[in-house]
C-alpha cells in the first residue's frame, strides 16, 4: 500500500522553524508524492528525485498524445514540438530570465558539454576548476586538454577537517587566491552545490571572485541546485553566471532526461561560441555580418532531432507544483531546515565526523555528508568505502535510503590524492520532520554496530 503523504511538509518542530506556510501542506492533497512506498524514507534526491502525481500524469499524458499522433506532435504541437518555444518561456519565467537565455537539455552533463565544447578555446587557454568537480565538467575539460592543449588549473578544496567550520569568504579565498596561475583564465568551471560535501558556493561571490581574477566566463554545474535553491535570489541568482547547467530530475522532482542550460548572453554567436549538439550551424554561416538575421543561440541548440519533449512538459509541471506549494523560497526553507537538523544531530555526537559546512549558512545546502563513526566511541571515525557502504546497506534494511560517496583528496606534488568515503543525506521537499527523526534513531542503532 502506498502512502498519500498528505502531510509531507510538516508544520511542527524544526520544520516550522524553516518558515513554512500552510499553503504547501494543503497543496499536497491535490498533488502528492504517492508513488513513494508507504514506510519508505527516501533521503537520496541528490542522486535522483521522485515525481508528484501531477508531474507523473503530465508525463504520461504527453507520451500518450505523442503515441497517438507522432508527426504532428513533433512538428506542430506547441507543448511537444521540437522547437519548445512554450516550455522554454515557462522555464524562463520560473528562473526569472528571458526565453532566449534558456535551452532545454537532457541533463546537466549535456548542458556542461554544450558549453565547454561550444566555447572558442584556443591552444594555451587556461581554465580554473577544483578537485571536487563531477565528471560533467571534468570529462569535457579532459577532451579539450587532449585535443586543444587547454591548460587546466585544478584547485584543491581544504581538508574536510577544516572545511566544515569555514565561512564563504574564507573558502573562496582559499580556493581561488589572487595568484598568477589563476589570473586571466578563460573560464572558471565550478559547481553551485558540491555532491561530495554539500558545500554551496554563493554565485554572487563567485562572480566577484572571477572578476577580481580577470576570468572571462563563469561556468557552473548546477546539478544539485535547481529545485533546492532559489535561483532568483540576489546572492544565488543564476544571472551571476555566464553559463549554468542543471537537471529537472533531482531536487525539482521532474522526470528523467530533463534539464536546463542558461546562457546569459542571448546574442552570443560564433566564433565566440558554436552550437554543438545542434542541427542549426547553418544559421550562423553568414553571421559575421552584424546585419544578418541569426537564430538566438539557445534556439539553435534546442533543435537537435527528437528530444524528450513530454518530459519537458512534465518538468514545467514540476515548476508549477513548486509555485502552487508556496514558491521556491518556501521549498528552500523547508529543505534547509531539515538539513540543519541532520547536521545538528551529527554535530551533537561526533563533531569531528561532519564534512558539510555548518558555521556559515551561505555555504549550506540540502546535502549533509559525514564520516561513519562508532556511536558509543564517537572519536572513532571510519573513512573507507566498505564501512560507508555497510551503513547505507544497513539503513536500507530499515527502509531508509541514503548513499555513500567519495571525497577526493588534494591534488599536486606531495599531496595524498586518496579518496575518503562519507555518508550523504539529502533532505528533499517531500521529506518530513518525522522522517528525519526516524532516520536519526535508525542511524544511531546502525552506528552502534559498526566495526
Amino acid at each position: 500500500m502506498k502512502s498519500t503523504r498528505r502531510n509531507f511538509i510538516g508544520t511542527t518542530g524544526f520544520a516550522l522553524a524553516g518558515g513554512l506556510s500552510s499553503t504547501a501542506s494543503s497543496h499536497a492533497g491535490k498533488c502528492s508524492f504517492s508513488e513513494l512506498p508507504h514506510g519508505f524514507i527516501y533521503l537520496n534526491s541528490g542522486t535522483e528525485g521522485s515525481m508528484p502525481g501531477c508531474v507523473l500524469s503530465t508525463y504520461q499524458e504527453g507520451l500518450a498524445k505523442w503515441a497517438a499522433n507522432p508527426t504532428t506532435s513533433y512538428e506542430l504541437d506547441p507543448v511537444l514540438g521540437k522547437r519548445q518555444e512554450l516550455n522554454r518561456e515557462k522555464v524562463a519565467q520560473f528562473l526569472g530570465v528571458g526565453k532566449n537565455n534558456i535551452c532545454l537539455t537532457d541533463n546537466t552533463t549535456m548542458g556542461c558539454s554544450m558549453t565547454l565544447m561550444g566555447l572558442d578555446f584556443t591552444p594555451g587557454d587556461k581554465v580554473v576548476t577544483t578537485n571536487h568537480e563531477h565528471n560533467a565538467i571534468k570529462s569535457p575539460l579532459q577532451v579539450l586538454q587532449a585535443r586543444q592543449r587547454l591548460r587546466v588549473e585544478t584547485q584543491s578544496f581544504p581538508a574536510t577537517e577544516k572545511l566544515s567550520g569555514m565561512s564563504s569568504s574564507e573558502l573562496l579565498d582559499a580556493l581561488f587566491p589572487d595568484i598568477p596561475a589563476l589570473r586571466g583564465a578563460k573560464a572558471l568551471c565550478v559547481s553551485h552545490v558540491y555532491p561530495t560535501t554539500g558545500v554551496r558556493l554563493p554565485l554572487r561571490e563567485l562572480r566577484q571572485k572571477a572578476d577580481e581574477l580577470d576570468i572571462r566566463y563563469l561556468v557552473v554545474d548546477g546539478a544539485q541546485a535547481m529545485g533546492m535553491i532559489n535561483l532568483g535570489e540576489d546572492g544565488d541568482s543564476i544571472e551571476s553566471c555566464d553559463f549554468y547547467a542543471c537537471p529537472g530530475h533531482k531536487w525539482l522532482n521532474g522526470p528523467p532526461s530533463t534539464g536546463v542550460l542558461y546562457i546569459k548572453n542571448a546574442e552570443i554567436r560564433p566564433p565566440e561560441f558554436y552550437p554543438t549538439i545542434s542541427q542549426r550551424m547553418g544559421k550562423y554561416v553568414d553571421c559575421s555580418d552584424d546585419s544578418a538575421e541569426c537564430f538566438p543561440m539557445v534556439k539553435a541548440l534546442q533543435v537537435r532531432g527528437c528530444s524528450n519533449t513530454p518530459g519537458f512538459a512534465a518538468m514545467v509541471s514540476a515548476m508549477r507544483f513548486v509555485g502552487d506549494a508556496g514558491g521556491v523560497v518556501q521549498v528552500e526553507n523547508h529543505i534547509l531546515a531539515l538539513s540543519r537538523e541532520v547536521k545538528r544531530f551529527i554535530l551533537s555526537r561526533a563533531p569531528q565526523s561532519i564534512v558539510s559546512p555548518h558555521a556559515d549558512p551561505a555555504l549550506q545546502s540540502g546535502l549533509t555528508t559525514f564520516y561513519p563513526f562508532r556511536w558509543d566511541l564517537p572519536q572513532r571515525i571510519f573513512q573507507d568505502k566498505k564501512s560507508a557502504d555497510w551503513v547505507v546497506a544497513e539503513l536500507l534494511k530499515k527502509n531508509i535510503q541514503v548513499r555513500s560517496i567519495g571525497v577526493p583528496g588534494p591534488v599536486g606534488p606531495g599531496k595524498n590524492p586518496g579518496t575518503r568515503y562519507v555518508i550523504r543525506v539529502s533532505t528533499a521537499y517531500f521529506n518530513t520532520a518525522t522522517e528525519v527523526e526516524t532516520f536519526k534513531t535508525a542511524l544511531q542503532e546502525v552506528l552502534m554496530r559498526i566495526s
